[in-house]
């Protein structure tokens, strides 16, 4: 959380806080309550993985936004990004693919993801 809020301009609200980087306008849910969506068989993969987590949700503009966002502040830092498309990578794999194809787009639809770390 302190390198998502140190990556731009970030403003805590009731709802979303909003992260404002360069052009790019994020909407930031950190309540953990994303969490729910989970199914069970979801939360034990990730459990198993990761031990206790926590989940920040991400609403994003463009997968160049998102992908310069994460970039920044996944590198170093282990635990798992949820495309929302039916796909569970960890942070240094997704940053991987980032770099190996630069126009990746992981969405089939919305546009939001979710990010699952230890808490």
């Amino acid at each position: 959380m302190n390198r998502l809020r140190g990556a731009g301009s970030y403003r805590e609200d009731e709802f979303f806080d909003h992260l404002h980087r360069g052009e790019c306008r994020f909407g930031v849910d950190v309540s953990g309550d994303v969490i729910d969506e989970f199914d069970e068989e979801e939360l034990a993969e990730i459990s198993e993985k990761i031990g206790e987590l926590g989940a920040v949700l991400i609403e994003y503009p463009s997968v160049a936004c998102i992908r310069e966002l994460l970039m920044d502040v996944l590198s170093g830092i282990s635990g798992i990004l949820d495309t929302n498309h039916g796909e569970l990578l960890d942070y240094q794999s997704a940053l991987l693919i980032f770099q190996r194809d630069p126009s990746w787009d992981w969405r089939s639809g919305g546009d939001e993801i979710i990010s699952v770390a230890n808490s």
